[in-house]
């Protein structure tokens, strides 16, 4: 019975440490400064890291256009704006990357 216990709490500790290592894997060193109005950058910055470079989503979702086609400029602003990395975003950032995300391939 003891055995059993320590091997439980030894699977729910590693279980913990695999998961936080999984989401900051996920969080982006560099923080875009407000001022960045460059989408292709802040993607590159913030969201890369988790959806790849090409946007067909690794730890993160696929975010390809045809992925996004469901969303207007609004909903996708709105989804941004609750996003774990994009709440580092200004609103003025965060219209510009929906723009981007919806008309750049």
């Amino acid at each position: 019975m003891r055995l059993e216990l320590n091997f439980r709490v030894i699977a729910l500790f590693l279980t913990v440490v695999t998961v936080a290592i999984f989401l900051a894997a996920c969080t982006p060193d560099t923080v875009s400064p407000p001022d960045l109005a460059d989408a292709a950058h802040v993607y590159s910055n913030d969201c890369a890291s988790c959806h790849r470079e090409d946007r067909t989503g690794d730890h993160g979702k696929n975010i390809t256009q045809p992925e996004l086609s469901d969303f207007t400029e609004a909903s996708l602003e709105a989804f941004l704006l609750d996003h774990k990395t994009a709440k580092n975003l200004t609103p003025e950032q965060v219209a510009i990357m929906a723009n981007w995300l919806k008309t750049t391939s």
